[in-house]
């Protein structure tokens, strides 16, 4: 698709005009429950602050409205405010996150004579939203029709996060110049409805089921990792959703979200045990987390300076409506 390519150069010029950060994320699905599909992440930052919510309508019956998270810049604005989006979810329950993986490898961008259309790595939750209803939709779309590539002469390192409102959750990373899709059960076995950062995202499985046959041997030791690095993050997130009461209501489901937020949230200051790079200064620290449900169509944020949830039901925003107007709303810090 010559649009996605064209675009892609666009915001690529904007990205090497912005300071680049370390995305220290989380991401956790709750445990299944009668109550609804809730998922929960944190936006990590050593810099840049400004983001801002956009409610975007479909532009045709072939696309679905969606309620994105992007960050605010006077380049992104030049090109289009719907730009860059990290974090979204559509009327139908799909959810995109866009987070930090170090050592990311992007497949080459197609050429028109590919049989694949490209997605440049900043369009991709825009993408995916506007466009599909499931993560089975997502995940044959790239193994069959797109290849998402991305910037090689600066470090772009993105991995993404779908989940949809059947409760299915998938990975997607670009290891060695290829896509690798891994299917997220959830089951605490296979899958844990988590994802941070590096390692790769099956090193994290691998992790936890490592760190459970220690917890079952005769006279075990088992360390709480209490710093911000991702192993830790992924571990501390396994443990507390693994002794959660359960909800029996989606009140109750929604706030063991928030305190599954409030165990990987990093206050601002100089704090140690994050994946902060060199010359980041005081390191990451959470600027927004969120909280969504794909059961109720519901997306619930808070920022570092305003820890109140603000609630965003996405059928006040005219999603439905086909070509109608863009609405925008600061996360302030």
């Amino acid at each position: 698709n010559l649009n996605l390519r064209m675009r892609g150069l666009d915001v690529l010029a904007a990205l090497t005009a912005l300071p680049l950060c370390a995305l220290s994320c989380s991401n956790v699905l709750l445990p299944p429950s009668e109550h609804g599909v809730v998922h929960a992440r944190t936006m990590d930052l050593g810099s840049w602050s400004d983001f801002e919510l956009i409610a975007h309508p479909p532009a045709s019956t072939e696309e679905f409205g969606y309620l994105g998270v992007y960050p605010t810049a006077s380049r992104f604005h030049e090109i289009g405010v719907q730009m860059g989006v990290a974090a979204g979810m559509n009327t139908q329950g799909l959810s995109c996150d866009m987070q930090t993986l170090l050592k990311t490898k992007y497949p080459d961008q197609p050429t028109p004579d590919d049989d694949k259309e490209g997605v440049f790595v900043a369009f991709v939750c825009e993408w995916a939203l506007k466009n599909f209803q499931t993560t089975k939709d997502v995940k044959d779309a790239l193994k069959n029709t797109h290849t998402v590539w991305g910037p090689t002469k600066f470090s772009f390192d993105q991995h993404f996060s779908f989940r949809d409102a059947n409760g299915d959750s998938i990975v997607v990373e670009f290891l060695d110049h290829e896509t690798v899709i891994s299917e997220d059960k959830n089951d605490g076995k296979n899958g844990f409805g988590i994802m941070t950062n590096e390692p790769p995202y099956s090193w994290h499985i691998e992790n936890v089921k490592h760190y459970e046959w220690k917890k079952g041997l005769a006279a075990p030791i088992i360390e709480a990792p209490g710093a911000f690095y991702p192993d830790h993050r992924f571990i501390r997130l396994h443990n507390l959703k693994g002794g959660l009461e359960e909800p029996k209501s989606n009140k109750d489901l929604i706030m063991n979200a928030v305190h599954l937020l409030n165990s990987v949230t990093i206050p601002p200051g100089l704090i140690m045990g994050t994946d902060s790079g060199e010359g980041e200064g005081e390191g990451d620290h959470t600027i927004f987390g969120m909280v969504y449900d794909h059961t109720e169509n519901v997306v619930y944020y808070r920022s570092y300076d305003n820890q109140s949830l603000q609630r965003v039901r996405l059928s006040d925003l005219g999603l439905d409506e086909i070509g109608g107007a863009k609405k925008f709303l600061p996360i302030v810090n």
